[in-house]
């Protein structure tokens, strides 16, 4: 009878044995297309040579001198036209942008190593024989799917919204002046206006000199494109993946079994795994914070602005710039939104870890491992989250705050569209 029970048993075990073998081959195909997302980050980084795994110092010199020496220029144009309004806006409306661009690859500069080790320990979690069953693998999946999606949007957005705006002196030129004779008019249909608002050092009074100085801006359409896109992405995809980790070990930590001997060892691994991710979540909030602080202000002033411009070409009736202004102002808040979606996760998360400590039968287990339970649940208690130097959280409700902001701003500059 004894003997009878063992072989059941046996054939239990070989089951799940061979069942988990079959889970495992399959999720692992899974996991290969999932890491897909961080080869794109890599292509994306490494065009700035600021892919934290083999980073090129030369090519980020190249790419930030550039951009550093035409944001000169734009600040330049800022100051020299300082009592202009339209021209004030006009150059803001860049201005602020490509400044967020600016700030986003100086601090992935700044902070690449430590992104580095983040990314290194990110690696580790592609294998399925990590995950005990089909639940955690696709809490954690899913998770990587919505990264997947937001990179896609975010390249096409920045695609369009960047070529657009380079191309809008073309597709949409100003209409010639009411009150001038016919000579004056045609040549006023093609004026020499260049895609950005960059200081000139030079005559542009040739069509020779004209296509030479407007060439000579395109590649900035390629670093601010990379500059928006490498650190958003990057940021967006290391938050979900940290999420996605929480989730699982929420759900490790409900089902942790209160005998003795597995209680301890399922403990201790729940701990080192809080632990890592606690330090990756630590280090990615460090990483953006200045990158978000700048986002904040940067958004909320863009919001204001490109609303402006809105209005003042609705009322000039210019709907090609209309369609450049609209792209512009989705790709604002797509990105403003993503930031605040990442946020809100990584605190639900770990919000979620922080209520499965008290909902596991801590209990039912030893005085001893019951005070370690009470340590994990005072360690759960500040959750992790994504701040603007270290001003205030990132989540849903930013996104509301940014919108009333940026309207009782946009109210102001209305009043001097009316006059």
């Amino acid at each position: 009878m004894s003997s009878g029970r063992i072989q059941v048993r046996n054939d239990w075990i070989l089951q799940e044995h061979d069942r988990n073998q079959s889970f495992f081959q399959q999720n692992q195909e899974e996991f290969d297309k999932a890491i897909k997302v961080l080869s794109w980050n890599k292509w994306l980084l490494s065009a700035l040579g600021l892919w934290p795994r083999n980073p090129n110092s030369i090519i980020f010199i190249v790419n930030f001198g550039y951009f550093v020496y035409n944001m000169m220029c734009e600040y330049l144009d800022l100051f020299l036209f300082i009592d202009n309004l339209e021209h004030v806006i006009e150059n803001l409306t860049e201005n602020m942008a490509f400044t967020q661009i600016l700030v986003r690859m100086a601090m992935l500069k700044r902070y690449n190593r430590q992104l580095g080790e983040v990314i290194n320990e990110v690696f580790k979690d592609y294998d399925a024989k990590t995950y005990r069953n089909p639940e955690e693998s696709q809490v954690f999946l899913d998770y990587m799917n919505k990264a997947k999606l937001f990179v896609k949007l975010l390249c096409a957005f920045v695609t369009m919204t960047a070529t657009s705006y380079y191309a809008k002196p073309i597709t949409s030129p100003p209409p010639p002046p009411e009150n001038e004779g016919i000579d004056s008019a045609v040549n006023a249909t093609m004026p020499f206006l260049l895609p950005y608002r960059f200081h000139i050092f030079h005559k542009v009074d040739d069509f020779r000199t004209y296509a030479i100085t407007y060439a000579s801006q395109f590649p900035f359409v390629f670093v601010s494109g990379l500059g928006q896109t490498a650190a958003d992405c990057l940021m967006v995809t290391l938050v979900f993946h940290v999420s996605g980790r929480l989730s699982v070990l929420a759900m490790r930590i409900s089902s942790v079994k209160t005998n003795v001997d597995n209680c301890r060892a399922e403990l201790g691994e729940i701990i080192i795994e809080h632990n890592r991710l606690l330090k990756m979540g630590q280090n990615i909030e460090e990483a953006f914070s200045e990158t978000l602080l700048a986002h904040l202000v940067g958004a909320t002033a863009l919001v204001c602005i490109l609303g402006y411009q809105l209005l003042v070409n609705y009322a000039k009736g210019q709907s090609a710039d209309l369609a450049t202004f609209f792209v512009f102002i989705f790709l604002v808040f797509l990105v403003l939104y993503a930031h605040c979606v990442v946020g809100e996760s990584l605190i639900t998360e770990s919000n979620k870890v922080c209520e499965a400590y008290y909902d596991c039968l801590w209990y039912e287990m030893t005085p001893e491992t019951a005070r370690v339970i009470i340590l994990c649940m005072a360690r759960s208690q500040k959750p992790l989250g994504l701040t603007a130097g270290k001003f205030g959280s990132f989540c849903l409700s930013t996104l509301t705050d940014v919108v009333k902001t940026a309207m009782a701003y946009l109210s102001v500059l209305r009043s001097f569209l009316l006059e």
